[in-house]
């Protein structure tokens, strides 16, 4: 399949970055130069995968494959622009609760890593649920572009679980990272079953609001297994 210029670009940039930042801490150099570009890398990674799909969404017309259907391409960016400012706002509020009550994924903190932060929690992580939900629902486009019209409820279900995924190979890596540090240095099922009802209920609501398209972002995709190879790396490294 042949892909835009722009897009393998930013998709070798995408695999240059993660898997060096990887190596670097497997090496333990330029530790202090990756903890300051933790945060920027996150909210650019999270801008990128935004543009890219609203690009997308101005140059394509909804098809038969689309749950957007009957939508034009400026109803549906319009739309995914409003979901989009949702879930950041969304992710760093449901953060800040889970931080300051435990309530909603365990008892964690954040560490010193990503900054800047408000009342203790990264500014950048509102993006971090957005990249995430991107880079899960261009994978689940993918896994169903041969079905016609895929059920909304199996959509949102493989979304979230393709975000659980991502969380079972991040959680490890941020600990050593320092993103943030869970109490007694272990993991709660809790948190693991909070990331899939979140992102089962994020995703649903983007598939309503019917802007979902069926062309599956190559972008995302790739941010998607980069940043799982950058995580594995991270896990595997002393």
């Amino acid at each position: 399949m042949h892909y835009p210029k722009q897009e393998t670009i930013a998709v070798v940039l995408i695999y240059i970055f993660m898997l060096a930042g990887g190596l670097w801490h497997a090496l333990d150099i330029l530790q202090a130069e990756m903890r300051l570009l933790a945060s920027p890398m996150i909210i650019g990674l999270g801008l990128l995968l935004f543009g890219d799909y609203l690009r997308n969404l101005h140059f394509e017309k909804t098809n038969s494959k689309a749950p957007g259907e009957g939508l034009n391409a400026k109803q549906a960016a319009r739309r995914f622009v409003v979901w989009s400012i949702l879930v950041v706002l969304f992710g760093f509020l449901i953060e800040l609760v889970g931080v300051k009550t435990g309530v909603v994924f365990g008892r964690y903190r954040y560490g010193g890593t990503l900054q800047p932060a408000l009342a203790e929690v990264p500014l950048a992580i509102g993006f971090a649920w957005l990249a995430m939900l991107l880079c899960s629902g261009a994978l689940t486009a993918r896994v169903l572009s041969h079905v016609k019209t895929p059920n909304l409820v199996l959509q949102a279900g493989l979304i979230a679980g393709f975000m659980l995924l991502f969380d079972f190979f991040m959680e490890p890596a941020a600990m050593k990272l320092n993103y943030w540090q869970w109490q007694d240095g272990t993991v709660p099922p809790r948190n693991y079953l909070a990331w899939f009802v979140t992102g089962y209920a994020l995703a649903f609501s983007g598939l309503r609001t019917q802007f979902w398209r069926a062309q599956p972002s190559i972008i995302s995709v790739h941010a998607y297994i980069a940043q799982l190879g950058y995580f594995s790396i991270v896990n595997l490294a002393k």
